[in-house]
């Protein structure tokens, strides 16, 4: 098996455990300190993952790192059964559709209402952009905008391993946890620390950890 086919089915089985967990993009992004981007490349076969992310994802999805690695074309007659190896996931906290929309009368009604939507997003993203957040969608932009907002920080531009500054200069690291994604959710860190993101790390003035309800 080549390389570029080797992706690809990981990419397959990654998009294939987050769908029986229930869980989207966004949010496995989250668990694992990586964008959304990034989980969409890796799904669609376009990036070869790092020996972390295989760890932290195998650890989010809640499967060991061979289950996540079987990327072998299963064969036709294999029970399926057979072969789990780990314990039933908890259900998603959002129940997936069980009919696509089809209809031009809801199609409208949906467009009407993400439109009426958007004009908040709008305001929000102007509220940000004061924050030196320029995507809310994108690293949690919108929750680490409640908490800079909340504490009377800025983001601190340019700078590696802190995340945030106030008046004074004094620099913060910010943390976020969603409960309702992972009730034994934990903190994570970077994933290449050395010496330099170590010594940024010590000069923080505090930590602050956010913790979340989905989204608040």
């Amino acid at each position: 098996m080549d390389h570029e086919a080797a992706r690809q089915l990981f990419g397959n089985r990654v998009r294939e455990l987050r769908q029986q967990m229930g869980i989207t993009q966004e949010q496995l992004a989250e668990v694992i300190s990586k964008t959304t981007e990034h989980i969409s490349f890796l799904e669609r076969g376009e990036r070869s993952p790092s020996f972390e992310v295989i760890l932290d994802i195998a650890d989010a999805i809640n499967v060991s790192v061979p289950y996540l690695m079987n990327i072998e074309q299963p064969n036709e007659h294999t029970d399926p059964i057979t072969t789990l190896i780990v314990a039933p996931v908890s259900p998603s906290l959002v129940e997936p559709v069980e009919e696509p929309i089809t209809t031009e009368n809801e199609r409208q009604s949906n467009l009407e209402r993400l439109q009426s939507a958007f004009d908040g997003v709008r305001q929000m993203q102007l509220l940000a952009n004061e924050y030196g957040i320029t995507d809310i969608f994108q690293d949690n932009g919108g929750k680490v905008l409640q908490v800079l907002i909340l504490l009377g920080l800025r983001i601190s531009p340019g700078r590696e391993g802190n995340d945030a500054i106030d008046a004074d200069g004094n620099e913060y690291e910010l943390k976020t946890v969603n409960r309702s994604l992972n009730k034994n959710a934990g903190i994570t860190t970077h994933h290449h620390l050395n010496k330099d993101i170590l010594r940024k790390y010590r000069l923080v003035q505090a930590w602050y950890i956010a913790i979340y309800e989905g989204i608040e």
